[in-house]
């Protein structure tokens, strides 16, 4: 592992410590990318990232001052985003990361819906708005506000516009069925954690579809260095290793797991498989 690559973990392990509501899903994520640009030899320096969302959040603040209602604002940010800034959608679903990864969707300024709704939200928030991401199925989707509390929720890939109840209920039939109906929980704002996990096991699902394991075990694993107590990603880094016939390590990983969740049923079934691979061990 090079130098700045160990920097790098020791920042996302450092972040791993931070209070949710502390941490900016920003930073890690373009850790996240730079770790995974690290067998390239490509620079892992983030900071002209973050000087670039500093930058567009000085000009949103500029231009939203006058902003009466916060569906103006979502309609200055997006404009600011994809006409001056020229960031567009690009959902491709191949053996690229591109449209997940944010340093490349920063370089490229394309992404898919989650890359650039985290990028709205950040840029969003360091202009001192209210940003959140929705628990919302299928789709990522923005809450913005203003101080005044008006708020408003829109698709990132929407230019800004307003979504309105009917359209959220069509959005949530097309992804979960004729029979779903929107639910409180649907309007919920993620954790911060939760927001940067999302991109996250975007990438990781998409290589394991591709069969590419032992990325989406490198990807679980600098996850897990930022959100050390999400009990499943431990679960997933075990049956990768597992995969791969890393038995020592399946068996930590696991532990660790079974240290964490809450379920009498996983932890059983989760006792019988260390019981099986420490067998294997001896």
């Amino acid at each position: 592992m090079t130098e700045a690559a160990t920097r790098v973990r020791a920042r996302l392990t450092a972040l791993g410590r931070v209070e949710d509501c502390d941490l900016d899903p920003a930073e890690p994520l373009l850790l996240l990318a730079a770790l995974g640009r690290a067998g390239s030899g490509g620079p892992l320096d983030i900071a002209p990232y973050l000087a670039q969302l500093d930058g567009m959040a000085e000009e949103l603040r500029a231009e939203a001052a006058d902003c009466g209602h916060a569906e103006a604002l979502a309609i200055r940010l997006f404009y600011l985003l994809g006409r001056r800034h020229r960031f567009q959608g690009d959902e491709r679903d191949d053996d690229d990361l591109g449209d997940l990864d944010l340093l490349t969707v920063m370089d490229r300024r394309r992404g898919g819906n989650d890359a650039l709704g985290l990028l709205a939200l950040a840029v969003a928030r360091r202009a001192g708005m209210v940003a959140e991401g929705l628990a919302f199925p299928a789709h990522f989707l923005l809450r913005l506000g203003l101080a005044d509390g008006s708020r408003t929720i829109v698709d990132p890939l929407g230019g800004g516009q307003a979504l309105s109840t009917p359209d959220l209920r069509a959005m949530l039939k097309a992804a979960a069925g004729l029979e779903a109906e929107l639910e409180p929980a649907h309007y919920a704002a993620m954790s911060n954690r939760d927001l940067l996990l999302r991109l996250g096991n975007a990438a990781k699902l998409r290589l394991l579809r591709l069969g590419h394991v032992e990325r989406a075990l490198a990807m679980v694993e600098a996850l897990l260095l930022v959100a050390p107590e999400t009990c499943l990603l431990w679960r997933e880094a075990g049956l990768m290793h597992m995969r791969l016939d890393h038995t020592p390590q399946a068996v930590f990983a696991l532990e660790q797991f079974l240290s964490r969740t809450p379920s009498a049923q996983a932890k059983a079934r989760t006792l019988a498989l260390l019981a099986e691979l420490k067998r294997r061990m001896h």
